[in-house]
C-alpha cells in the first residue's frame, strides 16, 4: 500500500480515516477471509474507543456557546431524520417517493451526531453540498416540509464550525492529548487490518478484496496529505504499512 505514518495524523483526521475504512470494509466483509475480518472487526471496536475519547475530551472543553450550537444541530438533524422515517410509511404516494428520495441523501450521514465534533461538521457540510446540488432533493424536502430545517441546520452547522475555528489554538493543545491514550491501540490495529489485506490480496485474491485494497489505497493517499497535524509520536507504527 502507499506510503502513510498513520500516527502522524491528528486525532480527528486519523478517527475519519480509520472510520471510512471500517465502512468501506463492512460492505465486502462476507466476501472477505476470517483473517481480515479478525482484524476489521478489532479495528471497528478500537476506533470506537478512540472516537469516544476524543468526542468526550473535545466536549469537555466547549463553552456553553458550542454545546447549544452543537445540541440544536443534532436536534435538527434528528427532526429531519424522523420525519423522513415517517413520510416513508405515507399511503401518499408523492410523500412516500420524497422520503425514499431524501433517504438516500441521508443514509450515510445517518450517525453524524455520534462523530467526534469535528468530524460531524464535515460530514454535514457534505449532505449539504449534496443536497443543495439536487433539484430533485430539494424539490422532495420541499414536499415533506423539511426544506425550512434543512436550512437552519446548515446555518447552525456553520455557526458551529466558525466559532470552534476561532477557538483554534485552545483546540490543538487539547489536542496534544485528548484521545491519545487510545489512539495507539486503533493505529495498530489499522495497520493489522491493512497487512491483513494485503496478505490476503497476494495469496489468495478474489475481486472483493481488490477492489477493497484499491480504495483503501487511494484513501491513504489522501491522508498523506494530512500527516504532520500533530505532534502525537508514532509509538506503535515505527514504520508504514507496505
Amino acid at each position: 500500500m502507499s506510503v502513510l505514518y498513520v500516527a502522524k495524523l491528528n486525532n480527528n483526521n486519523a478517527f475519519s480515516l480509520f472510520k471510512t475504512s471500517i465502512e468501506l470494509a463492512k460492505a465486502v466483509e462476507l466476501q472477505l477471509s476470517p483473517l481480515v475480518v479478525a482484524a476489521l472487526n478489532q479495528l471497528a471496536a478500537d476506533n470506537e474507543n478512540f472516537g469516544k475519547q476524543i468526542n468526550k475530551s473535545q466536549k469537555s472543553g466547549l463553552s456553553d456557546e458550542l454545546k447549544q450550537l452543537d445540541a440544536e444541530r443534532d436536534s435538527l438533524f434528528s427532526l429531519i431524520k424522523r420525519a423522513v422515517s415517517s413520510f416513508q410509511k405515507s399511503s401518499d404516494p408523492a410523500s412516500k417517493a420524497a422520503a425514499n428520495q431524501l433517504q438516500w441523501l441521508l443514509t450515510p450521514y445517518w450517525n453524524a451526531g455520534s462523530l467526534p465534533l469535528n468530524s460531524e461538521t464535515d460530514i454535514l457540510e457534505e449532505l449539504f453540498a449534496k443536497y443543495k446540488a439536487s433539484p430533485e432533493l430539494k424539490a422532495a424536502a420541499v414536499t415533506l416540509n423539511v426544506d425550512a430545517t434543512f436550512t437552519l441546520l446548515e446555518t447552525k452547522n456553520t455557526a458551529f464550525k466558525n466559532r470552534y475555528q476561532s477557538r483554534i489554538a485552545e483546540v490543538a493543545a487539547r489536542e496534544k492529548t485528548s484521545g491519545s491514550s487510545l489512539k495507539p491501540a486503533a493505529v495498530a490495529s489499522y495497520v493489522q487490518f491493512c497487512t491483513a489485506l494485503e496478505q490476503a490480496v497476494n495469496l489468495t485474491p478474489n475481486p472483493e478484496s481488490i477492489d477493497l485494497f484499491q480504495k483503501l489505497d487511494e484513501l491513504r493517499k489522501k491522508y498523506h496529505l494530512l500527516e504532520g497535524g500533530t505532534k502525537d509520536k508514532p509509538s506503535t507504527e515505527a514504520a508504514p504499512a507496505k
